[in-house]
């Protein structure tokens, strides 16, 4: 796992999400990652988000901010989804990618 992801996982730890997994699902080592993680309360989802946009000056879309049940950030080679634990286990992401996981 790269410096970057790390970095990411452990802002993620420092600040209330659970359940962080994360699937590198590149072939032939580009270095392309998904994090799926886990925030009890919306609030707490948003919180997140906008601690992200502001660490690393996001310039992109956040695509379900709004709602803040399910909110994903599409870095350059990292892509960061942020769920309520129902929204999570509805959509079950961690069963597609499940054999890319890798240990953080």
């Amino acid at each position: 796992m790269n410096k970057n992801v790390q970095a990411l996982v452990k802002l993620l730890q420092d600040n209330k999400i659970k359940n962080i997994s994360v699937y590198e699902i590149s072939s032939e080592g580009e270095g392309r990652y998904v994090i799926l993680t886990t925030s009890n309360k919306v609030a707490d989802s948003k919180k997140m988000a906008d601690i992200i946009v502001e660490k690393y000056n996001y310039a992109g879309k956040v695509e379900g901010y709004f709602k803040g049940e399910w909110i994903v950030f599409d870095f350059q080679n990292v892509t960061l989804h942020i769920f309520l634990p129902k929204v999570r286990e509805k959509y079950n992401l961690d069963k597609l990618y499940k054999p890319s996981k890798i240990s953080i």
